[in-house]
């Protein structure tokens, strides 16, 4: 693990996140809230973003001198944390390389197991401490693969967590070249509470007591001699021979809406199903398509039987070649097609686990890694290319580009070496193998997706006040906006939400931006902006601040009725009673916020105010607009209110099926060429 510091302020703005990395301002001491952490690809993004800024103050300077500066020519200052163990705060490094029992030094254990008297230390020098977290940098590995076999040995590892620390949670920390698919493969474990995308700061480390490390996985020791799964156990600091081999087979989820579609696809196709699928991560472990298309037109040819379903585009034409692959478009409707064909084929890793889950019958086509790495699924068969020890990259995951041009003709010539009907003859023994077998799968669940909640739930971390009705329009709106924001907020963004009928929106908004970007509230009803509140303390989303104000401009306060909680009240209006309150007004231009990513709004803002006071913050920060509901009236204020930012807005019913007189907008910016299924674009005359 790498830690890093800037000397000056760099902001990155990339697909998958926003993140500002402060200035350390004292190079001489470790300002722990400004040592980040490099996991995954952020220090790489950090040094580029560098290297562009320092081209363009040196007009003269040409690429090859750009990408040879250094670090340190920018200003960066890059360490291990073995220059950190001596500060108190700074967690534990368990497994098999610890840190803290032998000295303030990193020190590689040859024990067998080390694990038990690691938790003992770190419970005995902690006797009052009665839950503690554990952290994973880099997860399991940033790949589907790795993050599946990490999760059936970290169910053994959750095993001695359990037995020797007196509560314990778990966090998998990815860093910027990680998916949101990776979440899928790790969440269904009871004792992971969190998964993020964005590296801590060393202060932000401190909350853990201990953690594992596997940065740069492929390149530790042993990591290409042991089956992967034991590997994994083994740099855990656990012996992997202790461990039933039954204990080492997948188990995960695989959710509903997934699976319906695969099924979908497949309920007009009878006979046997075969997927073949010949592409992997990287071009080492793919077969190359012309090879891939002659292998797949002999085994249509070998087995009549048989229709061959793949999920990748191939140069052939056959009645019982079955095309998917415009439909088979996310790793969660990957793994669901594995489990409901027949059987597979395949060149790529993450397959194969995903068949060993699903209990289906496989044939793993290995070209670098040796075959009994994966040696525990009794359904799967591994082979290895003809002379896989002799070509260059055996024992590699992959290699760089220009190696790879080099010997690639090499690995497909051993490509076409192989012999279908030997695979054939192999998947054939593992389907009537798995057909003697009972109770099979073990390991798969199906399992919901997962919605935003709005419903009243007195049990629900998220409660509301109970005797408030959500109209049909919020409760719409609170599930449409998850949805939404899911593609307009990154990790890292700031988001500004005006009136907070639904604490659960709330807390969906603040875990999206989390944990280094900031969701801020404003709510003028004091118990709705305490219940936002206390809700957002209640689910952990401590990246978020309610206030308690008017978001118009002016200098005056804001009178508006009051709310009594005993009574019945509606979320679309200021209050229940006769009594009037004050509140004080704060437009979203007074936060005079550098960044803003997102401005939501809900009744009963009245919106071309507020709209009218964020003028400035939107022509400076270009944010997306969200709004639900407003009426055909209300619209066309708030498109006139926005013009002169620049804004276009696009619109939809404010509840399914309904019509037009009151819709969900969303304002985008001019410059931005976006349009979005179900939307029309607002004109206003």
């Amino acid at each position: 693990m790498r830690i890093f510091s800037v000397a000056q302020e760099v902001t990155l703005n990339t697909s998958a996140f926003f993140r500002r990395y402060l200035a350390a301002t004292n190079p001489k001491s470790a300002q722990v809230d400004r040592l980040y952490l490099d996991i995954g690809q952020e220090l790489r993004l950090v040094i580029e973003k560098l290297q562009d800024e320092y081209a363009q103050a040196h007009p003269g300077m040409d690429g090859t001198a750009k990408k040879n500066l250094k670090p340190s020519d920018l200003g960066l200052q890059i360490a291990t944390e073995s220059s950190l163990l001596s500060w108190p705060f700074f967690p534990r490094q368990l497994g098999r390389v610890s840190s803290h029992l032998v000295g303030e030094k990193l020190h590689l254990h040859t024990e067998a197991e080390v694990l038990p008297a690691q938790l003992q230390a770190l419970r005995t020098s902690k006797p009052d401490k009665q839950h503690f977290r554990i952290a994973f940098i880099n997860g399991f590995g940033s790949n589907l693969g790795d993050g599946t076999m990490g999760v059936t040995a970290f169910r053994q590892v959750q095993k001695y967590l359990a037995r020797h620390l007196p509560s314990v949670s778990c966090d998998m920390l990815f860093g910027a070249g990680a998916g949101a698919a990776i979440a899928d493969t790790v969440a269904g474990e009871p004792s992971i509470e969190r998964v993020l995308f964005q590296a801590p700061t060393v202060c932000e480390l401190a909350q853990y007591d201990g953690y594992f490390d596997f940065s740069g996985l492929i390149k530790m020791p042993k990591y290409d001699t042991l089956p992967t799964v034991d590997w994994y156990l083994w740099w855990c600091g656990l012996d992997p021979q202790t461990v039933p081999p039954g204990q080492k087979r997948n188990r995960g989820q695989i959710r509903w809406d997934a699976w319906n579609a695969v099924r979908s696809l497949l309920k007009d196709t009878p006979g046997q199903k075969i997927l073949f699928n010949p592409k992997a991560s990287t071009p080492l472990r793919t077969m190359p398509a012309q090879v891939a298309a002659q292998f797949a037109q002999r085994l249509l040819e070998l087995a009549p039987e048989m229709k061959l379903v793949i999920d990748q585009p191939m140069e052939l034409q056959h009645e019982r070649l079955i095309d998917f692959s415009s439909q088979i478009n996310t790793p969660e409707k990957f793994k669901a097609l594995c489990a409901q064909v027949d059987g597979l084929i395949t060149v790529n890793s993450f397959a194969s686990h995903a068949a060993d889950l699903c209990s289906t019958p496989a044939v793993h086509l290995c070209s670098a890694i040796p075959a009994n790495h994966y040696p525990y699924y009794p359904f799967s068969a591994a082979i290895n290319l003809p002379g896989y020890e002799q070509l260059p990259a055996f024992r590699k995951s992959k290699v760089g580009q220009v190696e790879w041009e080099k010997i690639s003709p090499l690995y497909h010539t051993a490509w076409e070496n192989i012999a279908p009907a030997q695979v054939l003859a192999l998947l054939r023994e593992k389907l009537t193998q798995r057909r003697a077998a009972a109770n099979e799968p073990q390991g798969l669940t199906l399992v919901g997706a997962k919605k935003a909640s709005t419903c009243v739930e007195t049990t629900s971390t998220t409660p509301r006040l109970v005797r408030q009705r959500l109209p049909p329009e919020h409760t719409h709106a609170s599930t449409r906006f998850v949805h939404l924001t899911q593609n307009l907020l990154k990790p890292g963004s700031v988001c500004v939400q005006v009136c907070a009928p639904d604490a659960n929106l709330s807390v969906a908004l603040a875990h999206r931006v989390a944990p280094h970007g900031e969701l801020i509230v404003l709510e003028p009803r004091t118990l709705l902006a305490r219940s936002v509140e206390s809700s957002l303390f209640s689910a952990g989303a401590f990246a978020a601040q309610v206030q308690q104000t008017m978001a118009v401009a002016g200098p005056h306060q804001a009178r508006i009725s009051a709310l009594d909680p005993w009574s019945e009240s509606y979320s679309s209006e200021w209050g229940n009673t006769h009594q009037v309150v004050a509140v004080p007004h704060r437009s979203v231009d007074d936060m005079a916020l550098k960044t803003c990513h997102l401005l939501l709004a809900q009744s009963p803002m009245p919106y071309a105010k507020m709209i009218a006071g964020a003028l400035e913050t939107l022509k400076r920060c270009r944010p997306y607009v969200l709004i639900s509901p407003a009426s055909r009236k209300e619209t066309g204020a708030i498109h006139k209110a926005a013009l002169n930012a620049g804004y276009v807005f696009w619109a939809e019913p404010a509840t399914p099926g309904g019509d037009l007189n009151t819709m969900l907008l969303l304002g985008v910016p001019q410059e931005r060429q976006v349009k979005i299924d179900g939307f029309f674009k607002v004109e206003v005359a």
